[in-house]
């Protein structure tokens, strides 16, 4: 499927088992994460380190929900495959 912002579905509790579904199922997901070493190169690459799916970042912003590490995100970032 292709990145659809005016419809992404938000995730701001690091659960990736929904993340994962909801990719699964086509749809864009607007994630909160923790901007970090990984989520940097990401960035760059515009796929996950793993190639779980394609990345791009909206904004970076303090207190935005919970990164799927544990930590408090400050960054959103749209998903998609």
């Amino acid at each position: 499927m292709s990145l659809d912002k005016n419809n992404a579905v938000e995730v701001s509790n690091g659960d990736f088992e929904l993340i994962n579904k909801l990719l699964s199922e086509g749809k864009t997901v607007l994630a909160s994460v923790e901007y970090g070493k990984k989520v940097e190169e990401s960035l760059k690459r515009g796929k996950m380190s793993d190639d779980f799916a394609n990345i791009e970042l909206k904004e970076k912003k303090d207190n935005c929900g919970k990164c799927g590490c544990g930590k408090t995100a400050n960054t959103l970032v749209y998903l998609w495959r």
